[in-house]
C-alpha cells in the first residue's frame, strides 16, 4: 500500500515509522497489522528523485518525542534538501522546526541527487546532501551539495566542525567530495559508514571522518552514463579511497549495520540495498577492511532501505509494489 517507501525508523515500543516519497508519513503497529498516516508533514516536492525522504527517531525519544525528517523543498521551479525536527504527538507532527535549509542561490532546477540519510552520534545529527548533479560543486566547500553535514540535536552548528566560519556559510559541512550519499549508519563502536551512488560504476562504501575529501568527481571508479570518461584517475593524494566500490554499479541506497545474534553468523556485517540489481546484500568487514559480499535476498523489485529491529529481524523497504517485508532465520 505504499508508493515508494524511502525511509524507516523504529520507535521504542517497536512501532515502525515509514516515510513515503509521495509526502506521506506512516506509523505502523509492531505486528504490522495497523497503519496510520501521520499529519503535520511539511509540503514536499514529489518529483523525479524528490519527495519525503528519510525519517529518524531521536535517541531519547521516550523523553522528548522528537523525530527528524529530510525532504526536497521547492522555491518556484528549483529545489534543495531540507532537514526538520518535530515532536510526534500521537499521530501528528507538532512544533515542526526547520534546522537545515540552504541559501536559495544553491537551489537547482534538477530535482535529483538529494542524498538525505540521517544518523545520530554523540549528541550530533549527521545528514547527507547529494551533489544536485552539479558535480564540481562537491569539491567546493563554499557550497552545501555533495557533502555530509553535522549539527547538534537542536539544530545548532558545532564550533568544532572542520570548516566552521563566522558567517555560517559552510559551517555545517563535515565531509565533502560525496556524490549522492543515500546510506548512513553508525556501528556500536562509533564508526559512521556511508554508501553513495556512483555514476555508471563506482558506487562506494566509505567510513566518514571529519574534514575528509572523498574525491568526487576528481577521482572515481565510474564513468558517465553515456560511456565517456569522467576522469583518468582513481586515486589522488589528499583524497580518501573507498573501503569498497561496486563496479559495475548496483545503485546502492539505504544501509544498516547488523549487530545482533539472531542471524548469528552475520553479526558485524553491513547490510546494503540495491535499486538497480534488486537485491539485499551483506558485506563482511574485518578491521574496517572489505572481506567479501553475498546477496541474501532477491525480491524482484528495487530495494530502497533496510533497518534492523531490537530483536535482530531485518526489515526491507521495497518498490513496485511499495511494501515492507521482514526477514527472520529459518528454524
Amino acid at each position: 500500500g505504499y508508493e515508494i517507501p524511502w525511509g524507516m525508523a523504529f520507535l521504542p515500543n517497536s512501532e515502525l515509522l515509514v516515510s513515503d516519497r509521495s509526502g506521506k508519513l506512516y506509523r505502523v503497529s509492531a505486528d504490522g497489522k495497523l497503519r496510520v498516516e501521520i499529519s503535520g508533514v511539511p509540503k514536499v516536492l514529489y518529483k523525479s528523485q524528490g519527495g519525503l525522504l528519510d525519517i529518524a527517531v531521536h535517541p531519547e525519544f521516550s523523553k522528548n518525542k522528537l523525530v527528524y525528517i529530510s525532504y526536497s523543498h521547492a522555491i518556484k521551479r528549483k529545489s534543495f534538501t531540507r532537514i526538520a525536527m518535530a515532536k510526534l504527538v500521537e499521530n501528528k507532527l507538532v512544533d515542526l522546526k526547520v534546522i537545515y535549509s540552504a541559501d536559495k542561490k544553491h537551489y537547482t532546477p534538477r530535482p535529483i541527487h538529494f542524498g538525505s540519510r540521517i544518523v545520530f552520534k554523540d549528541g550530533h545529527i549527521y545528514f547527507s546532501v547529494g551533489d544536485s548533479f552539479e558535480r564540481d560543486e562537491a569539491q567546493d566547500i563554499n557550497t552545501p551539495n555533495g557533502k555530509i553535514h553535522r549539527l547538534t540535536y537542536n539544530g545548532e552548528t558545532p564550533k568544532d566542525n572542520p570548516f566552521y566560519n563566522e558567517d555560517g556559510s559552510v559551517s555545517t559541512i563535515w565531509t565533502y567530495g560525496n556524490r549522492n550519499p543515500q546510506g548512513l549508519a553508525v556501528s556500536k563502536d562509533g564508526v559512521i559508514w556511508e554508501t553513495e551512488h556512483g555514476p555508471r560504476g563506482g558506487d562506494e562504501l566509505n567510513i566518514i571522518k571529519k574534514g575528509i575529501n572523498y574525491g568526487w568527481p576528481v577521482i572515481t571508479y565510474g564513468i558517465n552514463y553515456i560511456g565517456t570518461k569522467i576522469t583518468d584517475i582513481t586515486e589522488k593524494e589528499g583524497m580518501e579511497q573507498p573501503i569498497w566500490h561496486w563496479t559495475p554499479s548496483i545503485a546502492v541506497c539505504g544501509m544498516s549495520m547488523y549487530e545482533s545474534d539472531l542471524f548469528n553468523k552475520w553479526d558485524g556485517n553491513i547490510l546494503v540495498t540495491s535499486l538497480k540489481d534488486e537485491y539485499l546484500e551483506r558485506v563482511v568487514i574485518e578491521n574496517n577492511k572489505y572481506v567479501s559480499r553475498e546477496s541474501i535476498y532477491q525480491p524482484g523489485s528495487r530495494v530502497r532501505d533496510v533497518e534492523v529491529d531490537s530483536l535482530g529481524r531485518i526489515f526491507v523497504a521495497l518498490e513496485d509494489p511499495g511494501r515492507i517485508v521482514f526477514l527472520t532465520p529459518v528454524k
